[in-house]
């Protein structure tokens, strides 16, 4: 479906879906709200430009991926992998599509709180994803004011405990996946504690494919007074054994997509991962002027076998030693007054973060380290200011503009200088700027039309940064990437019953940055000429009866380079088509049971520049079920779940750009899995 055909049914489905709602029964509801709490003033959520899902609306399940929170939202491609060496790969509207692990071009923030590295790495696999209680998406020219490598934003929030209450929970299926977790919170007055712990054990479907996993996570909460709050939490993530199958070529993959690769058991390739990270916030929300301030800090430990020997003296080895240690700090000031008897509010803030990568790199003698092959220390540090006005001259139209300004330095030094591997060390300043401006207006109290554009930036990564093509040396000579983003909606909603939203959006980016090429895990960048992404969106989320709700999503983005090599190719990476639809079904009106089937379709996706091969296109279909049950001080909540009821064989993330071939990661096949917890309430 070509993006026009997308508009049309979005705007008649639109029309309708307000006609339903004026006959439809009148459903008591929570309306759905989000603070971003932390690095960012909570006005900043000014626009209905972002969707927000809230348990109601997320998937049963582990709660291992992102994937699980995110259903149905636009814009949004979360590639799951049956790997847990290599992060979920979420991208955003193309943002974060090169990305062979990890995230790149999407500000990750949990309770206001930064994931994401000031030089824009992030991950969420360290995330006890259990207790979040919403998630919402930014997309568009405002989220360029988060800053750097902001293509849009993914803000997942928790809520301080009700009461006092102990839960265990164990999660089992396919895959011989074991998860067992305990929970227990405590509310006395103005303050709340939360303890978490969290115990995993995965076998794998393919060989070679096996993981550990051990989270926990301590967070405090205390209303020091009305409008006061203080927020200050632990987390740690333990992964002892994180096993890589590795990805197979297009012809293994078909003949079969759960055999081993050989170079996965020939060199051991596995991962092992520690990350802890501690963080403070105090936020006052009271009042014409309001503040909030958050400090962070934390150390991630990463050791990596990859699947060659890399014993070259100029390469950096096939065992990875990475020490990261990473902190920040932001402050935020909003003011609230009149600027011609019209209703003005300002913010203004600063955020300063620096990262420390201390990276050594081994010979992997099958599975062993074995003689040092690189030796280096990276240093990246940001300082950004920012600003925020919005004003309202009617009642009904908002309209704002909003600027950031960031310093960005990266220095690398290297201690491995022998004969044959020349000093790589390099610097490389950057400094860029991010706006946006746009307004909402309001045209009764269902109907809304917005529309907003602005200059974004993403510089390359540390990660991105090490390696030149054909050369040695700090790859200094790529440049930021700039995208100057445009969109304009038209939404429709009915307190929580009824939310039907259609966008439009371009991008235009210039220097975007993308793999030069990926041999032996060693993965060098460079700036393309110019891209273009331009596409549709809807979403809806429709409470029919007591009985019946449908959430659905459609996107249609046609993302292709401009100029240079590859003029006319579509983004690796990148799907041109996904459909979405979810739909909740309560027989007895109540909580005891519920039954969801999920549906999603996607178009294939090219694994490299030249587009010479793609994986195929895939619909796969969920079904589930779940009850929620109270008896005095104790309750149960439980799930079922049979995933990929059709048993497609299909590949679930690609990794872009690899010159071996092995570009294709299957995903899983019919698999089952299900949970109990049991709540005893104090």
């Amino acid at each position: 479906m070509k993006s026009s055909a997308v508009l049309s049914v979005g705007c008649t489905l639109v029309m309708t879906l307000a006609a339903i709602e004026s006959n439809a029964e009148k459903i008591p509801t929570t309306v759905e709200t989000l603070v971003i709490y932390g690095s960012q003033s909570d006005q900043w959520k000014l626009t209905r430009q972002s969707i927000v899902n809230t348990p109601a609306d997320f998937s049963p399940g582990a709660r291992l991926d992102p994937a699980e929170l995110l259903m149905a939202i636009p814009g949004v491609q979360v590639d799951s992998r049956t790997n847990y060496a290599q992060d979920t790969r979420i991208s955003l509207r193309g943002f974060g599509a090169r990305s062979a692990f990890g995230v790149r071009g999407i500000d990750l923030l949990v309770d206001g709180i930064p994931m994401s590295t000031p030089d824009g790495q992030g991950q969420l696999s360290s995330v006890m994803l259990d207790t979040v209680t919403s998630a919402q998406v930014l997309r568009g020219p405002l989220a360029s004011l988060y800053g750097n490598s902001s293509g849009g934003v993914i803000s997942l929030q928790t809520a301080a405990p009700g009461q006092s209450q102990l839960s265990v929970a164990g999660t089992g299926g396919d895959q011989g996946l074991e998860r067992y977790q305990v929970q227990g919170d405590f509310r006395h007055g103005d303050i709340a504690l939360r303890g978490q712990f969290a115990d995993t054990r995965v076998d794998g479907d393919r060989p070679h494919s096996a993981a550990e996993r051990e989270q926990g996570a301590l967070q405090l909460f205390y209303n020091i007074a009305d409008d006061l709050d203080l927020r200050i939490k632990h987390e740690q993530s333990d992964d002892p054994l994180l096993e890589d199958p590795l990805g197979l070529t297009p012809e293994q993959w078909r003949v079969d997509p759960w055999q081993k690769n050989a170079l996965a058991e020939t060199y051991n390739t596995r991962k092992s991962i520690k990350h802890r990270q501690t963080s403070i916030s105090l936020r006052e929300q009271g009042g014409t002027t309001r503040w909030q301030t958050s400090l962070w800090q934390g150390e991630r430990d990463i050791t990596q076998y990859l699947g060659f020997s890399g014993d070259g003296i100029s390469g950096s080895g096939g065992v990875v030693d990475l020490a990261r240690d990473f902190a920040g700090g932001s402050a935020t000031i909003t003011r609230s007054a009149a600027f011609f008897s019209m209703p003005l509010e300002l913010s203004v803030g600063a955020e300063v973060a620096r990262m420390e990568d201390r990276r050594r790199g081994y010979v992997n003698n099958l599975g062993i380290a074995g003689d040092l092959r690189r030796d280096e220390t990276g240093d990246v540090t940001s300082r950004d200011v920012y600003s925020l006005v919005q004003l309202n001259p009617l009642a009904p139209l908002t309209v704002y503009t909003g600027v950031r300004r960031t310093w960005l330095d990266v220095d690398v030094d290297d201690y491995f200088i022998v004969p044959g591997n020349p000093d790589d060390s390099g610097a490389r300043d950057y400094r860029e700027h991010s706006y946006a401006f746009g307004g909402n207006y309001q045209l009764d109290n269902q109907w809304e039309i917005f529309a907003s554009t602005g200059r974004g930036y993403e510089t390359p990564t540390l990660t991105e940064m090490a390696y030149s093509a054909n050369a040695t040396g700090l790859n200094i000579q790529l440049q930021a990437a700039i995208n100057r983003q445009h969109q304009w909606g038209l939404q429709y909603q009915q307190e929580n019953r009824l939310h039907v939203s259609l966008t439009q959006f371009m991008i235009d980016t210039e220097n975007e940055i993308v793999v030069d090429q990926s041999v032996n895990g060693r993965t060098s960048f460079r700036n393309a000429a110019e891209t273009e992404r331009e596409g549709v969106e809807l979403f809806a989320r429709i409470s029919l009866s007591d009985q019946w709700k449908l959430q659905a999503s459609a996107q249609s983005m046609q993302a292709d380079y401009s100029a240079g090599q590859w003029d006319g190719k579509q983004l690796p990476g990148v799907a041109r088509e996904q459909y979405q639809l979810g739909v909740e079904w309560l027989p007895l009106r109540n909580k005891w049971l519920q039954l969801n089937l999920t549906a999603q379709q996607r178009s294939r996706i090219f694994t490299a520049d030249n587009n010479q091969v793609a994986a195929p296109g895939f619909h796969t279909l969920d079904f589930s079920v779940q009850g929620e049950y109270v008896m005095q001080s104790w309750g149960i909540d439980w799930w079922l779940k049979l995933a990929n009821l059709s048993d497609e064989n299909y590949v679930g993330s690609v990794v872009v750009n690899q010159s071996n071939g092995r570009a294709f990661e299957p995903a899983l096949g019919r698999n089952f899995s299900g949970s109990v917890k049991i709540t005893h309430r104090f």
